[in-house]
């Protein structure tokens, strides 16, 4: 069986060489996708959970309400 290859210059590449960067790029992307998500989540879990406290609580820990997303953002 041949296995074709690519003159980089540099030095040949085969199919399957090629297939694999593809294969790992698939991979990171998804990666990079669920992490993205799984940040989210956890944001909005920890709005929630500071929205849900008295103004003073927020106030104690040098919040307000008007804060909490810059604070977030900044995390």
């Amino acid at each position: 069986m041949a296995v074709t290859t690519f003159d980089t210059g540099a030095r040949e590449i085969t199919v399957k060489d090629l297939i694999a960067r593809g294969v790992y790029s698939v991979i990171a992307l998804l990666e990079g996708a669920a992490y993205a998500v799984a940040d989210y989540r956890s944001r909005r879990a920890t709005a929630a959970q500071l929205y849900a406290l008295s103004d003073e609580m927020l106030a104690d820990i040098g919040l307000t309400r008007d804060t909490i997303d810059e604070a977030l953002a900044r995390r």
